[in-house]
């Protein structure tokens, strides 16, 4: 039984509506969750979409060049749920998962 950690960077340019940064598969945590404001303010929500509902989970302001963690602990995701992110400015999302086997 291996376990695969795989990361993943995911530029973000679109503002002002929500953009799909991660869809889980199955077995699936994500270990970590960082965002990048990349040379400008922005503000960014990041929201769950469980296949019923976008749900805001975090949201924060950010300075230029500035970064945060919008999960604490580690997140268990079910096939098929998204992780989604609306931004006032372009951003990096950098997201750290591990798939089990």
């Amino acid at each position: 039984m291996a376990n695969t950690y795989i990361t993943e960077v995911v530029s973000v340019t679109t503002t002002g509506s929500s953009v799909l940064v991660f869809a889980s598969g199955a077995k699936t945590i994500v270990r970590d969750v960082m965002i990048y404001a990349k040379g400008g303010a922005a503000t960014v929500s990041v929201l769950y979409d469980d296949r019923t509902t976008d749900a805001i989970v975090a949201k924060e302001s950010l300075a230029a060049d500035d970064t945060w963690r919008p999960f604490t602990t580690p997140l268990a995701m079910p096939t098929a749920h998204e992780l989604k992110v609306n931004t006032s400015a372009e951003i990096t999302v950098l997201i750290t998962y591990v798939e089990f086997d």
